[in-house]
Order: structure tokens, then C-alpha cells, then sequence
């Protein structure tokens, strides 16, 4: 069950990328308080059971680097990490300038984007 729970769940993360890309290309690179911190980039266990399911290592966490900085898996063009590769906290958290784009964006474009962060998030809580 957790297998196909995973495999449903990293399939919904990889289709629907694009449509959370749209928004962080918006809200993102001006942003100057990231919310990319080290201290965020913890696998928890849903998520650790998600990507063991998957048959994937999780990623180790750097403990040297400081909690507040930028996460390790931050690059110049954004996370490092596919969408499905990461904790399912960096998909779901949303920030004001982001909910600000999804506001201000086509009605259908975010309620499939709502449709689709509704199912990922009930699949996650399968797991």
C-alpha cells in the first residue's frame, strides 16, 4: 500500500511541478527574507517512509551549516532537489508574496493547483 501511496504521490509532485513553479517564478527571486533555511530542510518521518518507499535515499542534512542560513539544496536557480525529492514541507508552505501570486493569478490556474495540493496532501497522510 505505502508503495503505491508513494509512487501516486511523487506522480502528482512531478505533474503538477510546473504549476507551483509559475507562482515561486514570481514571488521568489526578489524575495529577500528566504524561507529556504537550513533549519526547514529536515525529512520527517512521512517523508522518510515516502522516499524509502520510492526506494530512494533520503538526503543527508549538513549539521555544520547554521540553522538559519540557506538551505544546503539551495542553488541560484532555486532548490536543487526535484519537487519530489524534497520534504513535503518546501511543496506545501506557501509564503504571503506566494499566496499573493496565487491570488492574483487566473481563478481556474489555482483552484487546479488547490485541486492538486488537496490530493498530495491526502496521500501524504496515507503514508
Amino acid at each position: 500500500m505505502r508503495n503505491s501511496t508513494a509512487e501516486k504521490l511523487k506522480r502528482l509532485l512531478i505533474e503538477h511541478s510546473h504549476l507551483i513553479e509559475e507562482y515561486t517564478a514570481v514571488a521568489c527571486p526578489d524575495c529577500t527574507d528566504v524561507c529556504c533555511r537550513q533549519k526547514h530542510c529536515l525529512f520527517r518521518e512521512k517523508d522518510i517512509v515516502y522516499l524509502t518507499a520510492l526506494g530512494k535515499e533520503v538526503p543527508v542534512r549538513n549539521e555544520t551549516l547554521p540553522p538559519d542560513g540557506p538551505c544546503q539544496f539551495m542553488g541560484r536557480a532555486g532548490c536543487s532537489l526535484p519537487r519530489w525529492r524534497r520534504p513535503f514541507r518546501c511543496t506545501w508552505y506557501f509564503c504571503e508574496p506566494l499566496l499573493s501570486a496565487l491570488h492574483d493569478a487566473p481563478a481556474r490556474r489555482s483552484r487546479e493547483l488547490s485541486k492538486a495540493l488537496q490530493k498530495m496532501a491526502d496521500l501524504y497522510g496515507e503514508l
